[in-house]
């Protein structure tokens, strides 16, 4: 992702969910890489000693979505596949998107399917085959065994 979009937020929220975030305005942003990927570093305001810093870690950053900048086509935002049904590329209905997990490896798609345990899909190319958010569809093709 370009992570360069989040430079120009003036503020952001932090907390466990949503509904219990705390907003901190931005003070500065810059992107940092290290051997494990590229990470954005958040100056903020109010946050002024290791000490306050060390009582944010391990929290949740959320942003409203008015404060992003538009989505390119073709992007969409993790909690926008909530609700969207699931579908294998020929049309079987396997059920309907009821969260996505950040995983070590990569994101894990979680399908409540009626009358079975809920499906874990990685969301990675060898298996999600497209996303059509006005469509209210993600179209995944499992490998033998996933299912079940």
């Amino acid at each position: 992702p370009d992570l360069g979009r989040y430079a120009n937020l003036e503020r952001v929220f932090l907390g466990r969910s949503p509904s219990e975030a705390a907003s901190y305005a931005v003070e500065k942003v810059r992107e940092h890489v290290t051997s494990r990927g590229r990470l954005l570093l958040i100056c903020l305001g109010r946050v002024d000693s290791p000490e306050k810093a060390a009582e944010l870690a391990g929290l949740d950053v959320f942003a409203d979505r008015e404060d992003l900048p538009p989505l390119e086509a073709g992007e969409y935002f993790l909690h926008d596949l909530v609700g969207l049904q699931v579908t294998t590329p020929g049309d079987e209905v396997l059920g309907t998107m009821k969260d996505v997990y950040a995983g070590p490896a990569s994101d894990i798609l979680v399908v409540a399917r009626p009358g079975r345990e809920d499906a874990l899909i990685p969301a990675v190319p060898a298996f999600v085959d497209g996303v059509d958010v006005a469509g209210r569809r993600v179209i995944v093709r499992p490998i033998e065994g996933m299912l079940d």
